[in-house]
């Protein structure tokens, strides 16, 4: 059955995401993946669109989305939810017993080189949070070139060679709102120094995806 027909309180295993192109693509993103456990919250006033629960996050999705979802109710779901693990990897253990990368044998910047930082992650992951924590009073609001999408930049307190640029939620590298594509460009053509990736561990799956 599709996504379309499951009932309210009801929850289900996605099988198979159909439909095309970019919107496709963004449902993805949002973690409407196969395999993904979802649970039907309820329907708009009108009946459309619907509010559904995956992975502690609550999203709305129209009926015509909806219905280009195959879903399996979980106790139907059997072997069908399963997936397979990817294998462990050793953790690199950067910082900690003794591990540490040595300037001196890297590649330094020159000296007065301002450092440029990225924040990046999913919508309310606490990137202005973490933005405001670093910067301060050392921050200003303007706007991306050819866009009215906002743009925070700031010093690091302490740190008057350094830029953080606070850039607007993204799901993945595969944008489709004019702010995940803002971000998109920007790590992408701007070459931050770093990029900081902020994470939700209370949704670790759904975050790591952009970390991927």
């Amino acid at each position: 059955m599709t996504l379309k027909e499951l009932g309210i309180g009801k929850s289900a295993v996605i099988q198979k995401v159909g439909g095309e192109g970019a919107l496709r693509q963004h449902i993805l993103d949002m973690g409407l993946i196969p395999g993904a456990e979802i649970t039907m919250v309820k329907f708009a006033p009108l009946g459309d669109p619907m509010e559904l629960r995956i992975n502690s996050y609550e999203l709305t999705l129209r009926l015509a989305d909806a219905e280009t979802i195959e879903v399996s109710e979980i106790a139907k779901a059997g072997e069908d939810a399963a997936f397979d693990k990817e294998k462990e990897m050793e953790h690199p253990g950067l910082g900690e017993g003794g591990k540490y990368h040595s300037r001196a044998d890297e590649h330094p910047l020159p000296e007065g080189t301002i450092l440029t930082f990225a924040l990046a992650g999913n919508q309310n992951s606490g990137k202005t949070t973490l933005f405001n924590q670093l910067t301060g009073a050392n921050q200003h609001v303007g706007n991306f070139p050819g866009v009215t999408v906002d743009r925070k930049d700031g010093a690091i307190r302490g740190h008057e060679a350094t830029l953080v640029t606070d850039l607007p939620g993204i799901y993945s590298m595969s944008p489709y709102s004019s702010e995940e594509l803002v971000t998109r460009d920007f790590v992408l053509d701007k070459h931050p120094h770093g990029i900081i990736n902020i994470v939700d561990a209370t949704n670790i799956e759904w975050n790591l995806y952009l970390t991927m």
